[in-house]
Order: C-alpha cells, then structure tokens, then sequence
C-alpha cells in the first residue's frame, strides 16, 4: 500500500487569508512511547500514572510536541501540501493534552506575503478549549517548481 500521498499542492497564489484545515487526533499510549523512543524524553508525566496522578494535571499527559507535530501533517498534506516547506513555529502551550481523548489541528492562513504565508495555528479538545497555540511560517512550493513538474510525476506524487 506504501505511504499515504499528499492532497494538495498549493502554491502561494492559491492560498487566501482565512483558508483553514482541521485535523482532528487523539494520543495513544504508542504514540506516546514512539514519540519518547525519538525524542529520548521518559519523563513520567507521560508514562507513570501513579506519578502523573500527583502532579498538577492529575493523570498521563501527552508530550506537547505530538500535538504540534500534526501541523507537519497539515502543512504537508492538505494546505499548501507537497513541496511546502515549514519555515518557523512559535508555540505556546495552554493546557495538558490527556490520552486517548479527541482533538482538532487547526490551521488557518492568516498573512500571505511574497514568498510565504503565516498560518495561525491551535489545537482543542472536544470542548473548543485551546491546549496550544502559535504561529507557523509556511513556504509553498513554488509556481515555477509546480509548473516544471512533468504532469504525470505530479499525478505520481498526489492523492
């Protein structure tokens, strides 16, 4: 079956101001264990319940990085998509992300500039509450670029 393809491949003069992408997730327990096997951080607010229940978030939490690491799915695959290249990320984090519970990525461009675009960048839980929020600077793939792709290349690369 291979790797999923990306859905979009938007260039900066396809990309308005308020264009907007969801994503919704939950965090497994695998992949709080992958993500720590990666990043090499074991800290037991994410892996010992006994610890985590006497900390101020009264249970396991999720890294807050497994969150921001959906925006590269967004950024990659949905909006721009293939060819973008994720330039710059502020973040801030609001509240604890609990496993196994739903969540929404949402990005939605906020400025478009020459060479790239800012998108506003949150993620919530199912009640609306933000758990973080920041600023993603975001470089399409270039017209030219798109435009010099041999159409069934392109065809080969999308959705």
């Amino acid at each position: 079956m291979g790797n999923p393809k990306p859905r979009a491949c938007k260039t900066l003069n396809e990309i308005k101001v308020g264009d907007e992408f969801r994503q919704p997730y939950s965090i497994t327990d695998a992949d709080v264990q992958k993500f720590a096997e990666i990043s090499g951080d074991f800290n037991p607010a994410h892996f010992n319940e006994d610890y985590a229940k006497n900390t101020v978030f009264k249970g396991r939490i999720a890294h807050g990085m497994i969150s921001v690491a959906k925006f590269s799915g967004i950024f990659g695959m949905d909006l721009p998509g293939l060819g973008a290249i994720w330039g710059a990320q502020s973040v801030k984090f609001l509240a604890p992300v609990k496993l196994n519970e739903p969540h929404v990525a949402i990005a939605r461009a906020k400025e478009v500039h020459e060479k790239f675009v800012i998108f506003e960048c949150w993620a919530e839980d199912a009640a609306g509450k933000r758990v973080l929020e920041g600023e993603g600077t975001l470089y399409p793939i270039p017209q030219k670029v798109r435009d010099g792709m041999d159409p069934a290349m392109l065809k080969s690369l999308m959705a």
